[in-house]
């Protein structure tokens, strides 16, 4: 079998957790001997410039998808989402379909979002299997990302843009042959619109993964994009309204935070004892050298990658219910989830003065992830996937 994913930002490397999902899925569908191919969206914001594993082809294509005013204010004349438009590109057409009648794949998956405007072009240069990868419910971030802000112009231009793409999502569950959505909620969403079958696919954690010795709760740590606006939002809350309160309590208490474009938003969380890290080589040595992992998620749709891997290092985690949506944990046995300012606190509090807790916690959120988000059973179930849907019909 033959697989071109093509998604809109590069896999590799590995920066945040959209790009580890798709980079996982395509080296364990390699890892099953199946011939993998992957065609991504380079961008101002995602250039990638990252080597793929042997056994893989990886080829990106440019697009200047950086946001320009007079451009939003024409999308109004349009039918479209401008978060899409920014995607498309005439070049990249022509440049996908040669790739099509050269490589004739079996399945062509869609992964995410952004590579949506270029369905109707594939399926009219491709008559195999198209899949489309639901990552997040898209427009649904943008919802939660403006509501109770009023009726200013830009709250009522981003209302418009997520109805559009609501449309847009919608449309494209309709009209591929199946969905692998990467939780039960996005899944649930899928379902309601689709024609096909839809596969509940998650995030893969290699088997052989080497977990750091669990640390103790010295310290906080956030790992995330910082360009990604819920993550920013989150943490500016955390920092805002949970921080101050806890370091009237422990004084000497640091809290790190690290991620792709950290060092820019540093400036809006300054507050004593907080440490901005920056972009990190390595999510695992990271995380290994700091204690408490949080995830103050406000918005999102999808699975929040960060906590899988977080949970396949042993960490202990505290996160809001918006995070852990998906994942299928069980709060206070695989992690802890705190709301409010007040629920933070505490959950803080007891991990710092209970070091048995921390050490629970961190071996129950390992063994969750290795039952649940293995690479091997997930990419084995893709494949089966797969193999139903290229299976001529009766």
């Amino acid at each position: 079998m033959k697989v071109l994913i093509f998604c809109h930002k590069p896999p590799w490397p590995m920066v945040d957790g959209g790009a580890v999902a798709t980079a996982r899925m395509a080296e364990g569908l390699a890892a099953r001997g199946i011939n993998v191919e992957v065609l991504a969206l380079a961008t101002p914001k995602h250039p990638g410039g990252g080597l793929c594993p042997d056994g893989l082809r990886f080829d990106t294509l440019d697009v200047d998808t950086r946001p320009r005013v007079p451009a939003a204010l024409l999308n109004l004349l349009r039918p479209g989402s401008y978060q899409l438009q920014r995607f498309f590109s005439s070049r990249v057409v022509e440049i996908v379909t040669d790739r099509l009648r050269e490589s004739r794949p079996d399945v062509v998956q869609l992964d995410g979002v952004g590579v949506l405007p270029y369905f109707a072009a594939i399926r009219e240069a491709f008559d195999g299997i198209v899949v489309y990868r639901a990552h997040n419910v898209e427009h649904q971030i943008i919802r939660d990302r403006v509501a109770g802000r009023g009726k200013s112009l830009v709250s009522r231009w981003l209302r418009l843009q997520a109805a559009r793409l609501e449309k847009e999502e919608a449309t494209a569950c309709q009209e591929v042959d199946g969905v692998i959505a990467i939780s039960e909620p996005v899944a649930a969403w899928c379902r309601e619109w689709t024609r096909g079958p839809v596969a509940v696919i998650g995030v893969g954690v290699p088997d052989d993964a080497n977990q750091p010795a669990r640390t103790t709760a010295q310290d906080l740590v956030h790992l995330g994009a910082m360009d990604w606006p819920p993550n920013r939002e989150g943490v500016a809350w955390f920092v805002r309204e949970v921080w101050p309160k806890l370091r009237r309590r422990h004084p000497a208490l640091k809290f790190h935070v690290g991620g792709r474009s950290s060092e820019r938003f540093g400036s809006k969380i300054a507050a004593p004892g907080v440490v901005v890290d920056g972009e990190v080589d390595s999510a695992v040595d990271y995380l290994g050298a700091h204690g408490l992992m949080i995830v103050p998620l406000l918005s999102g749709s999808g699975i929040r990658v960060k906590i899988v891997e977080g949970m396949a290092l042993a960490k202990a985690i505290i996160a809001t219910p918006v995070a852990v949506e998906g994942l299928g944990v069980d709060p206070g046995r695989h992690l802890l989830v705190a709301e409010d300012s007040l629920q933070w606190v505490e959950a803080i509090d007891r991990c710092l003065s209970d070091p048995e807790l921390v050490a629970a916690l961190g071996a129950e959120a390992l063994s969750f992830a290795q039952e649940h988000f293995s690479l091997s059973q997930l990419s084995r179930d893709l494949e089966n996937f797969y193999t139903v849907l290229t299976q001529p019909t009766a």
